[in-house]
């Protein structure tokens, strides 16, 4: 049998490689297909991984067959998020005449365009319209940053972006959202991450957007690499689907009791 086998970031460093092709024996486990990998590079075995197979999160025991595609993740990045509130007809809302945004969960090299995200989610029952957007910044941890460099599984993380629209919808039935995340080398201002939220009432957009941010940061597979003035590292968050929605709610509960 035969697999095909992804790497990111930094596991793609050690490896040497972003793809293989491995042949296995029947009844292989994603775990055993890693300790594979970790005994050829041995600083794999340090690291914490996630395991993906066509496009879906998995546990180590899951027996693999031929043909599947296998990644293996690193720790998903989060950012520092920065945010606006967007009136449905607010004076600074103008429409994009060439959105490259042609739907709801996107990962893209492009310049985000944030007025495409509201384009994708207005509606005429809307009451209010919320954009947050993560932006680089020139400091992090107490270092001086030179950019960022973002690494995705993309399809899988448009996967993952459709997953908590999917989560969102379930609770906050009127709520429409839209996402998109930029991949590649970004410079100080420039967004990464823009979040589009309009509901009928404003509690519901701020519940679904606070929601949205703390999923992005806990399962999408996106990975963040700075660029500083003593090196370059990449930046490690919790292991993709380590963290389940009801940690994001009872972020989104707290904020509510703290700002009601």
């Amino acid at each position: 049998m035969q697999v095909q086998v992804k790497f990111f970031a930094i596991f793609r460093e050690m490896v040497g490689k972003k793809n293989d092709a491995k042949e296995i024996a029947e009844g292989t486990t994603v775990e055993a297909l890693w300790r594979e990998y970790a005994v050829a590079s041995p600083r794999l075995g340090n690291l914490r991984a996630a395991y993906s197979v066509n496009q879906h999160l998995v546990k180590g025991d899951h027996v693999l067959r031929d043909g599947d595609e296998v990644g293996f993740l690193p720790p998903v990045s989060g950012g520092q998020v920065k945010s606006k509130k967007v009136k449905a007809k607010s004076k600074i809302r103008v429409h994009s005449r060439n959105s490259r945004i042609t739907k709801n969960a996107l990962i893209t090299t492009r310049r985000l365009d944030l007025n495409a995200l509201v384009e994708r989610v207005e509606f005429s029952g809307a009451g209010a319209i919320l954009v947050f957007s993560g932006v680089v910044r020139d400091n992090a941890r107490g270092k001086s940053v030179k950019h960022l460099e973002y690494e995705a599984y993309p399809e899988m993380a448009e996967r993952s972006l459709n997953q908590i629209i999917a989560e969102i919808h379930e609770r906050w039935g009127d709520v429409r959202v839209a996402m998109a995340h930029r991949v590649g080398k970004l410079k100080i201002g420039e967004a990464s991450l823009v979040i589009a939220v309009a509901s009928p009432h404003r509690p519901d957009a701020y519940a679904a957007s606070r929601y949205a941010i703390e999923r992005v940061k806990a399962i999408v597979p996106v990975w963040k690499k700075e660029f500083t003035l003593d090196g370059e590292d990449w930046v490690e968050g919790p292991i993709a689907g380590e963290l389940s929605p009801d940690k994001a709610e009872q972020i989104v509960a707290d904020a509510e009791r703290a700002h009601p």
